[in-house]
């Protein structure tokens, strides 16, 4: 068993299962309960089971990855060289070095000291606002004991960023990522990166992986991430809706266009997020009936 879902049962979180399968709720969603990305096959009745057991509105996996580029990705490292990097970044890490101080850190004091990065991170989002201190609380303190490393970064005695990782027997997925803004000039993402790619990577021999491509906040961080040897895996995108969220997806999606001029609050985001999805899940009927009704040559 994954030691992430073992930890989900010991903690006694939500959890539904089909056909020796696990899913745990997410943003009114279900999702496969393991944080290491892998294809899941579900049948039809499969799906109606998961979405009746747990009164999720949908669930959301993917089935294959595709040596082709797709809409929908997820981002891993499963080599890294240090040497092997562009100039230009060797020298960001070596700098960062200087004035950064990477460390493992207990969850107990970042619950107590971390929650100032944590709120000062999200002046770089538009669609995101964080959570109460509570949460953030439990966060930290819930994970006290479970398969997770916190690491820190300091400039001096002050908190610049942290990351959280789940552990697993050959991967480590990144969590949640904060990094304080005042602290970006010093390039203290790098020096975190260098460090959790030595230890996980080069020396446990882990793939780390640091989720899907984004639907909602507004983020260049994957595309950071390609500069220490991290790769795009792309995959397709499965939804199944709930009847009731079906019939207003359907209805919403060929107004999609104006959500966008909509100013953003809890609902509206909510729902471009939803239609942001749909439109990368038709993308793979597109490509499907593509291949199975090939353009006709003329001439």
């Amino acid at each position: 068993m994954d030691p992430y879902i073992d930890w989900l049962k010991d903690t006694k979180q939500a959890l539904f299962e089909v056909a020796g399968k696990y899913w745990r709720p997410y943003q009114r969603g279900l999702v496969p309960a393991s944080v290491k990305p892998e294809p899941t096959e579900l049948s039809a009745q499969q799906e109606r089971e998961l979405l009746s057991k747990s009164g999720a509105l949908f669930l959301r996996y993917f089935t294959r990855r595709s040596e082709e580029p797709t809409a929908f990705w997820y981002t891993a490292c499963q080599e890294y060289n240090f040497e092997n990097l562009h100039r230009k970044i060797r020298t960001q890490v070596r700098r960062a070095y200087k004035d950064v101080r990477i460390e493992r850190v207990d969850p107990v004091w970042l619950a107590d000291n971390g929650y100032d990065c944590y709120t000062a991170a999200f002046s770089k989002y538009r669609n995101a606002r964080p959570e109460p201190r509570e949460a953030f609380d439990e966060m930290c303190r819930g994970s006290l004991g479970g398969p997770f490393d916190f690491w820190a970064a300091f400039v001096g005695n002050n908190l610049a960023g942290f990351y959280k990782y789940a552990i697993g027997d050959d991967y480590a997925a990144g969590l949640v990522l904060k990094l304080d803004p005042r602290y970006l000039s010093l390039n203290a993402a790098s020096a975190l990166q260098d460090t959790i790619l030595t230890k996980y990577v080069v020396e446990q021999k882990k793939i780390v992986s640091v989720g899907f491509r984004s639907l909602v906040h507004d983020t260049n961080m994957h595309q950071f991430l390609t500069k220490f040897g991290y790769r795009h895996v792309y995959c397709d995108l499965k939804i199944a809706y709930r009847p009731s969220v079906s019939g207003f997806v359907n209805f919403v999606y060929p107004f999609r266009s104006i959500m966008g001029i909509v100013p953003d609050s809890g609902l509206t985001a909510k729902i471009k997020a939803l239609m942001a999805q749909e439109e990368i899940r038709r993308s793979f009927e597109v490509r499907r009936d593509h291949r199975a009704n090939p353009p006709t040559l003329h001439g």
